[in-house]
């Protein structure tokens, strides 16, 4: 066993101390601080926005001070009183565009002339006009505010999901689903993102030796078992000492940015800490089975190999099958009682992708879910048998091989020195 962890060991510090490892951990915080930044500075931008300048053409006053007020973020141009001068000044750049608005039997007609500045506030101007028009004719027929309001009192519609379990109705938290959704999609780009980056890793490192005479000095010392396992257990700590160090940068940022008006802005009323409760649910149970299982037939694929330049070749299948995986997943995000995403959950290669997405619109049993995680983890253990069967067997083939040869060279040079000593003496 101690020599299990002498060469986890090794491993594991061969590969934290190195330039990849920190440019591997470096690069996604860089992006995602260069995301959030970006955010930030024009989430800023657009509350720190010039007033934009437009004019309003109309015979009510009233309406001139309602778009005058600040929450619009207008500069009115109150010399401008006629349609051709606002036409003029739009052509001379003075002004970004212009709102024609005439009054005729308590009913408004509204003309909005712009340069593509004032799209994006065309609904709530039609809103607002639309209630203005109802308060005239309102007016006119001598309502109350009061009874006004009455009228265009919305419906009150209450919304409750409820999910179909062994023919009961059971009431779901629209919240909590919403989640799920959300936790299942960042799971299945997380394990994406670890497989294309630890593939190749892990199967470097159990093809490393092979190729070269140090495996016949580690075969003296310790046993291909321990040899296979302690690089996948060492490769398997370097990825979640990744995990560790973006769980604290991010856990950190949280609290140092938490008070601030963006952060606020962006999580809102969100319930964190029943977030963190539903991904350590079955979304963190899929997400480490998941990882761990195209880890492992990562290694299954280095051990295929016989020298380092066949690593890459070996490992392609790999990036296929998760780009499977990957793609019937987010296809389960839109329809997760398709044939296709119901039988792809099952199948142990694909379940992380897919199951989630299941799990979150409730379209899976209980018994479903640990039918599918049993059935990860029993293939997970298959494969861990096959590879290091095949591994033992390329390796102690491989190391016979070279001890033969090594016995023959040597064999062949003590025969040149006795025929080079005859021919001295002679």
């Amino acid at each position: 066993m101690n020599k299990f962890w002498v060469i986890t060991k090794e491993v594991y510090k061969k590969n934290i101390k190195s330039f990849g490892f920190i440019v591997m951990v470096l690069i996604p915080l860089i992006i995602m601080g260069f995301i959030a930044g970006m955010t930030y500075y024009f989430s800023q931008e657009a509350q720190n926005a010039e007033p934009t300048p437009i004019a309003v053409v109309t015979d009510d006053p009233a309406l001139q001070e309602l778009f005058s007020d600040e929450e619009w973020n207008f500069e009115i141009a109150e010399d401008i009183t006629t349609e051709e001068d606002a036409e003029t000044a739009l052509t001379a750049e003075d002004i970004e565009g212009y709102m024609v608005i005439n009054t005729d039997a308590q009913t408004l007609q509204a003309e909005i002339v712009h340069a593509n500045e004032l799209s994006n506030q065309i609904p709530i101007i039609t809103e607002v006009l639309t209630n203005y028009q109802t308060m005239l004719r309102a007016d006119d027929l001598e309502l109350a505010p009061e009874q006004v309001m009455s009228l265009t009192e919305p419906v009150e519609v209450e919304e409750t999901v409820v999910s179909i379990e062994e023919g009961a109705l059971t009431e779901e938290d629209t919240t909590d689903r919403m989640i799920q959704e959300w936790s299942a999609y960042a799971v299945s780009i997380a394990i994406m993102a670890f497989i294309m980056t630890y593939s190749g890793i892990i199967a470097e490192e159990v093809a490393n030796e092979k190729g070269t005479r140090i495996m016949e000095i580690i075969l003296s010392s310790a046993t291909a078992t321990n040899h296979f396992f302690g690089k996948l257990v060492g490769v398997i700590m370097v990825m979640l000492t990744q995990i560790a160090i973006y769980a604290a940068v991010g856990f950190g940022a949280y609290l140092y940015f938490r008070d601030t008006d963006f952060v606020q802005g962006l999580i809102g009323e969100m319930d964190i800490m029943g977030m963190l409760q539903e991904l350590l649910g079955y979304t963190l149970i899929f997400f480490v089975a998941g990882v761990l299982i195209y880890v492992i037939l990562a290694a299954f694929f280095g051990s295929l190999a016989t020298k380092m330049e066949d690593v890459n070749k070996a490992v392609t299948p790999i990036v296929f099958i998760a780009l499977a995986g990957f793609y019937v997943g987010l296809f389960a995000f839109t329809s997760p009682e398709n044939t296709l995403a119901v039988v792809f959950s099952y199948i142990p290669l694909f379940t992380p992708f897919v199951m989630p997405f299941r799990i979150a619109s409730g379209t899976v049993a209980t018994s479903g879910i640990w039918l599918s995680i049993v059935g990860t983890v029993g293939f997970a253990a298959l494969i861990s048998a096959v590879a290091l069967a095949f591994y033992r067997s390329n390796v102690l083939v491989y190391s016979d091989t070279n001890i033969l040869g090594t016995i023959k060279r040597s064999w062949n040079i003590m025969q040149s020195n006795k025929k080079a000593r005859r021919q001295r003496d002679a």
